[in-house]
């Protein structure tokens, strides 16, 4: 097969993308702002952006219990940035969000999760000193089924 002739001013482009603000899919899970978020994305693409990231919250997408998934609003949003012609870089985000001094966006990780917590707190990051960080789990866990049956990383 015959190669391609290269743009020798592209051989070392590196793709750009753009954070997204955290807040753009709500801890409710709504998409509430999608007219402003569309003239934003298109300027992006107006400016030559590549596509934009945005954290998928497991706070958001798992929040009413293992297994039931709720991908509505990234959906939307996911539509609406392709329309736009822009690509999108999902980041599968399963820490908090926020909840601390000058945070604007808080979510949490799932409450049933929390709870499995109130019961186990050895699941929640603890550094050397002994402090617990309810922000994310120990790796401690990624392979014990406490989670309505699965583990952190997999059902079983």
């Amino acid at each position: 097969m015959a190669s391609k002739s290269r743009n020798p001013k592209l051989a070392n482009y590196v793709p750009l993308n753009v954070m997204l603000q955290l807040g753009v899919v709500t801890r409710e899970n709504e998409f509430p702002d999608q007219e402003n978020l569309e003239k934003q994305l298109k300027n992006l693409k107006g400016a030559e952006v590549d596509g934009v990231m945005v954290d998928v919250w497991w706070g958001i997408i798992e929040a009413k219990g293992p297994k039931q998934y709720d991908w509505s609003s990234y959906k939307k949003l996911f539509q609406l940035v392709q329309k736009c012609g822009l690509r999108i870089q999902a980041i599968m985000s399963f820490h908090q969000c926020g909840g601390n001094v000058g945070d604007a966006v808080y979510i949490p990780i799932p409450d049933w999760v929390l709870a499995v917590g109130e019961q186990d707190p050895d699941i929640f990051y603890t550094n050397r000193s002994g402090t617990r960080d309810k922000e994310y789990l120990s790796l401690g866990v990624d392979n014990l089924p406490l989670f309505g049956g699965r583990t952190a990383c997999r059902d079983v």
